[in-house]
C-alpha cells in the first residue's frame, strides 16, 4: 500500500478510444482525490486525454505513438537514457487496459517507478458498469469512489467559441426553440441505429416542436460526411463534423438533447453539464457500456437476442435488433425529456 503523502508523481497509460477514457474519469477523480499532493502525467491519445486536463493535476501529456514508447514492449532491449530519464521520480503507474500488461509492467519497474497497477477497461465477465467494475480494482488498493456523477471541466476558450457558434444562428435572445443534437455514428456500423431512422426523427421534431437540429460526427463518419452535409442544408439544420473534442463538448453542452448509439459523442454529451441523452442500445450492453448519470435515458431493442456483444465483438452480422426501436418510441421519449 502506498502512503498518500508520499506519492508525488503519478503516471497513467490509457490509450483507450474516447468513451473509455471518459468511462475512467470516475477512477481517475478517485485516485487524485486518493493522492492529493500527486501530479498526473496522461500517456495516450493527446486528443482525447485533454479533455480531463481541467479536471486532474496534470503535469503533462504524452503521445504513446511516440517511437520512445516501443521500448516498453522490447524486453530483450535495454530502455535508453532518454526514456529513463524520462520516467523518473514517478511513484506509481496506473495502466487501464482491456487485458493485463505485465511486460509493460516488468518495463516500467525497471525504470525504477515504485509500483505499477492494472485496471481492466471493461469487465470481460460480469455485466457490471465499467465505472463500477473498475472502482472495486481500485478498492484492492484502499482508493475509494468519488461521490456524485463524473463532469468534464469545459475551458473558457472552448465555452467562447461556441457561444459565438450559437449567437451567429439565432441561439440567444427571444428564439426559445430548443437545440438538439443528433450523433448518428460510432466507431462500429452494427452499433449504429439507421440513419434514415435519425432522417425521419429530424423531419418530426422540425414539424412537431420547430426544433434546431444539429448533426454531429465524428472522424468515423469521414467517409459519409458528403451525406451529413447534405442533410444540414435543410432549414434549421447544422453540422458540425470532427471538431476538436473540448470545443465539441462546450457546444453539445448548450443543446437541450442530444441523442446517439454506443459511442464516444454520446459518452461526451453525457459528462457536460448540459443535455439530456437519450442513449440508444442495440447489439451491446448498456448494462455495462451505458453513461452514467441522473440526465441520461437507455432506449434499447427489445428482441430477445439483444444484446448480444462479447466484450468489443458483434457476433450478429446485420444488427436486426435495431428494427425493433422505431422511430415513434425515440420521438415519443425524446418529447418527454424535453418535457422534463
Amino acid at each position: 500500500m502506498l502512503s498518500s503523502r508520499l506519492v508525488k508523481r503519478v503516471l497513467v497509460w490509457h490509450r483507450g478510444a474516447l468513451g473509455d477514457v471518459l468511462l475512467s474519469g470516475p477512477a481517475l477523480m478517485a485516485l487524485a482525490a486518493h493522492y492529493p499532493e500527486a501530479r498526473f502525467t496522461l500517456l495516450g491519445t493527446p486528443s482525447r486525454l485533454t479533455l480531463l486536463a481541467p479536471n486532474l493535476p496534470v503535469e503533462a501529456i504524452w503521445d504513446s505513438q511516440r517511437a520512445d514508447w516501443a521500448y516498453l514492449f522490447m524486453p530483450e532491449t535495454p530502455l535508453p537514457e532518454r526514456l529513463l530519464n524520462l520516467l523518473a521520480d514517478f511513484d506509481l503507474a496506473v495502466i487501464f487496459s482491456p487485458q493485463p500488461r505485465p511486460q509493460i509492467a516488468a518495463r516500467l519497474q525497471e525504470a525504477k517507478i515504485r509500483a505499477v497497477w492494472w485496471i481492466p477497461t471493461f469487465p470481460t465477465k460480469d455485466r457490471l458498469p465499467v465505472s463500477r467494475f473498475q472502482a472495486r480494482h481500485l478498492e484492492k488498493w484502499g482508493v475509494n469512489p468519488v461521490p456524485g456523477p463524473f463532469r468534464l471541466i469545459p475551458t473558457p476558450e472552448a465555452q467562447a467559441i461556441a457561444q459565438v457558434w450559437y449567437e451567429t444562428r439565432g441561439g440567444t435572445g427571444s428564439d426559445s426553440r430548443p437545440w438538439v443534437a443528433l450523433a448518428p455514428g460510432s466507431g462500429h456500423r452494427l452499433k449504429n441505429w439507421p440513419l434514415a431512422s435519425y432522417e425521419e426523427l429530424a423531419s418530426r421534431f422540425q414539424e412537431s416542436l420547430g426544433v434546431r437540429v444539429i448533426w454531429v460526427a465524428g472522424p468515423a463518419e469521414a467517409e459519409r460526411q458528403g451525406e451529413f452535409s447534405a442533410l444540414s442544408l435543410a432549414p434549421g439544420q447544422h453540422l458540425l463534423f470532427d471538431l476538436p473534442l473540448p470545443h465539441l463538448a462546450a457546444y453539445l453542452e448548450r443543446c437541450q438533447l442530444y441523442i446517439g448509439g454506443d459511442s464516444g459523442i454520446t459518452h461526451l454529451a453525457a459528462v457536460t453539464r448540459g443535455p439530456a441523452v437519450l442513449a440508444l442500445f442495440g447489439p451491446t450492453d448498456p448494462q455495462i457500456w451505458s453513461p452514467p448519470g441522473p440526465q441520461v435515458t437507455v432506449l434499447s431493442a427489445a428482441r430477445e437476442c439483444a444484446p448480444c456483444a462479447r466484450a468489443r465483438e458483434i457476433p450478429c452480422p446485420t444488427a436486426a435488433c435495431w428494427e425493433d426501436l422505431t422511430v415513434a418510441q425515440v420521438h415519443a421519449a425524446a418529447v418527454a425529456a424535453l418535457g422534463a
